[in-house]
């Protein structure tokens, strides 16, 4: 499971600009008849406040859970599921593993023994104040992205105030062929959410054509983080990373 990116040992950076991470996993929906009502229920109390009733669960066929300002989020489905941390609290994969175990006992009390698909994904964003306001996007790009993901941005990109986001994406299987590496980056202005300009990165690792056992998802997720982390590394200037240590 080899990809084009060298192998980066592993290190929490004090200052990074990582937003949110996300773990997602998708397997063959669940027939209501056969849910477990007592055991779900069991598990939707541990949601603390969230008075989570099963029955509203099994209805609808899908409840999202997430913390008052949505750091924490939770969606659940009889077909799929995500855990979503942003950071804070997130600071590193290993330290959110309560949270992911949410995700996973989500699972067992579902009785799912395997997933079809398993997908680990890390949005970053950098804010900036632009000196004027027309500026060439492909010049401020170059600064974070590499050459060869800017090989995919042409000379003469708009710089007019017409537009809000400019973003390019690049996909590329590893060496099996069991997982696929995404990755979209680009520019995009201030609006009313966003108080400033913003360069963003997404990457993301998903799993193909395998199914993957409950008790294998979590080594498997820890893997894909750490096909993140190089993937960083290579997406990035060295200046950029040097700047966060």
């Amino acid at each position: 499971m080899a990809y084009r990116f060298k192998h980066v040992e592993h290190q929490v950076y004090k200052n990074t600009f990582l937003k949110d991470v996300r773990i997602v996993v998708e397997f063959t929906k669940v027939d209501i008849a056969t849910v477990n009502a007592a055991r779900m229920q069991k598990y939707f109390n541990k949601f603390d406040g969230a008075n989570i009733r099963v029955e509203d669960f099994l209805e609808r066929g899908n409840i999202n859970i997430y913390s008052e300002n949505h750091a924490i989020d939770f969606s659940f489905s009889l077909s799929y599921a995500e855990a979503k941390l942003c950071t804070p609290p997130y600071s590193s994969f290993d330290d959110a593993e309560g949270y992911w175990s949410m995700l996973m006992d989500f699972l067992v009390a579902l009785d799912i023994k395997e997933v079809s698909r398993l997908v680990v994904r890390k949005f970053n964003a950098l804010y900036f104040t632009p000196n004027a306001t027309d500026y060439d996007i492909r010049d401020v790009m170059s600064s974070l992205f590499c050459d060869e993901l800017m090989q995919n941005v042409p000379d003469g990109v708009s710089q007019d105030r017409s537009w809000n986001s400019f973003e390019r994406s690049w996909t590329e299987p590893d060496d099996e062929g069991k997982t696929e590496m995404e990755v979209v980056y680009g520019i995009k202005r201030a609006d009313s959410a966003e108080k400033k300009d913003h360069l963003t990165l997404v990457t993301m690792v998903k799993s193909k054509n395998v199914m993957i056992p409950v008790d294998d998802v979590m080594a498997k997720a820890r893997e894909y983080n750490q096909i993140l982390f190089d993937a960083f590394h290579w997406c990035v200037k060295e200046d950029i990373i040097n700047s966060m240590k």
